[in-house]
């Protein structure tokens, strides 16, 4: 007779295997690409990084990434994302699928990476392509197949350099079973959303950035979601929610409203993030170690007033 497995052990075998946690978590919907929180003097603040973490977590995203490129990645010293990475997935406490990054300037670095991702308890793993930005099809197949090969945790791959395309990708999830997001990022994004959908072979969301400015296309293609800032998030979550709960009108209604901050943003950059994140009592500034100068200026910040007081009834935190 085949015995049943007690909750205790079912519990103790879910402890033991991480990627067994992992397959239980969502894969879809808005992943939050987190800002990167630094004090005045450029070092990095842990406590506004665990506040960012609780913040999506109360907003109802459905995952957050940290380290990525919008996170100031480039800037982060390998203690640092060793550190600060373990803070991101204990603050979380399960309430949100938690994609660590891993990328590094080479294979070597960016499994090791991988491996205490897991060792840490992330549900997934988020991979650029090699920080030195190297296009080789083979190079790059070699480094995302390494970094499959330490750990059985879902991998996210999110296109960071021209060679990268989305044959590419494709190929890569023929060969890769634990690939299972693709961020989507060069040429024309939605038509490459569409393309996926009818070409996957398997299970394999993709997901997609651009300060979620074309989300509700997107949808309507069939996303998997999108990767896009957090200053916001809830309400991309809300857009997201209300879409897949039927209620298309009232997510189109709020889309058009978000998608004045993510016109902003395309000017301004990131910093946007931050000084929205301040204003919503999670940052205490808007540094950025690449540069500390704050790049909105009056207009700007008066476009943002209007922006924020607009879309203020929906926020969920």
């Amino acid at each position: 007779m085949p015995q049943t497995l007690s909750r205790r052990d079912l519990t103790a075998l879910l402890a033991a295997a991480p990627w067994l946690r992992a397959a239980e978590k969502a894969w879809e919907g808005i992943f939050v690409i987190m800002q990167t929180p630094f004090h005045d003097d450029l070092s990095l603040d842990e406590e506004s990084l665990r506040k960012e973490t609780d913040f999506l977590c109360r907003g109802r995203v459905h995952g957050v990434v940290w380290p990525a490129g919008a996170g100031e990645t480039n800037s982060l010293s390998y203690n640092e994302r060793m550190k600060h990475s373990q803070a991101v997935v204990k603050e979380a406490k399960g309430r949100a699928t938690v994609l660590i990054g891993v990328h590094g300037a080479n294979k070597f670095e960016a499994m090791e990476y991988a491996r205490h991702a897991e060792k840490i308890g992330a549900d997934g793993l988020h991979a650029l392509g090699p920080t030195d930005g190297y296009g080789d099809s083979r190079i790059l197949e070699d480094y995302f197949t390494a970094i499959a090969s330490v750990s059985r945790l879902p991998l996210c791959i999110q296109v960071s350099n021209p060679g990268m395309s989305t044959d590419f990708l494709l190929r890569m999830a023929d060969k890769l079973p634990s690939l299972r997001i693709l961020k989507l990022e060069a040429g024309d994004v939605p038509h490459d959303v569409t393309r996926v959908v009818k070409e996957r072979k398997r299970t394999l969301f993709p997901s997609t950035g651009g300060g979620a400015m074309n989300l509700y296309n997107e949808m309507e293609r069939g996303s998997g979601g999108t990767m896009a800032g957090a200053g916001l998030a809830d309400i991309q979550a809300q857009i997201w929610d209300w879409y897949h709960e039927g209620k298309k009108k009232e997510a189109h209604e709020l889309f058009q409203k978000f998608l004045l901050s993510a016109v902003i943003e395309r000017r301004v950059s990131f910093v946007i993030q931050k000084e929205i994140l301040k204003r919503r009592g999670v940052f205490k500034n808007t540094v950025m170690r690449r540069t500390s100068r704050f790049t909105m200026d009056a207009a700007d910040m008066k476009e943002l007033d209007q922006i924020m007081e607009l879309l203020r009834p929906h926020f969920r935190v």
